[in-house]
């Protein structure tokens, strides 16, 4: 579980298909810190999917993505020196500053609109239809593992306001229209639509 708080931009070390099976194994540069806290067999957040530490090399962490979450995420179109944005796995003695973000997520949405507002930043996203009911105005969204709030939805479309904060701090900062964005829809939202449809 994480909070869509991102604590780091990583850097994409080494991305190759795995030899016997089908998949990536990718190498992410981290911080120091997150070695210190962060063991073999435990979690990180890339992107906002949560990915499996298989092993350590110094200050980089190895890790496994499988066909199911390449098929629901950009790896595949990542190359050597990427900006990542990596988060720890929550604590529960620790604050929710975002929401809650499991790590797996649901799909890719595109850029669609980048407008300088001063120092902050309008987005526009194109989403899969389907995915809008579970997409409120002021509700929250995950996007590369980033929470955000949702300013405002369209027929498949949803506008976030990114604080200059967010901008340097993740990957956002970099990105241009026409990209790739991994998407995570609010749990909460799931959950409701499950229970009360028979």
């Amino acid at each position: 579980m994480f909070t869509g708080i991102v604590e780091a931009i990583g850097r994409v070390v080494d991305i190759r298909p795995r030899l016997k099976e089908k998949g990536l194994r990718m190498m992410v540069e981290a911080p120091f810190y997150f070695k210190e806290d962060v063991g073999s067999g435990q979690s990180i957040a890339v992107n906002g999917t949560c990915l499996t530490v298989t092993e350590w090399k110094d200050h980089c962490f190895l890790t496994d993505i499988s066909p199911e979450t390449l098929d629901k995420t950009y790896f595949d179109q990542l190359s050597k020196g990427a900006g990542v944005n990596l988060e720890r796995a929550m604590k529960f003695s620790d604050r929710v500053n975002g929401h809650w973000v499991t790590g797996h997520v649901d799909g890719i949405g595109k850029i669609l609109k980048i407008e300088s507002q001063g120092e902050f930043s309008k987005f526009i996203f194109e989403f899969k239809k389907e995915w809008m009911k579970y997409i409120v105005k002021k509700g929250s969204i995950a996007i590369d593992g980033i929470s955000l709030t949702v300013n405002e939805c369209m027929e498949n479309q949803v506008e976030v306001m990114i604080i200059p904060e967010t901008l340097q701090k993740t990957t956002l900062g970099q990105k241009k229209v026409g990209e790739s964005v991994q998407v995570e829809l609010d749990i909460i939202g799931k959950y409701v639509e499950k229970y009360i449809r028979p």
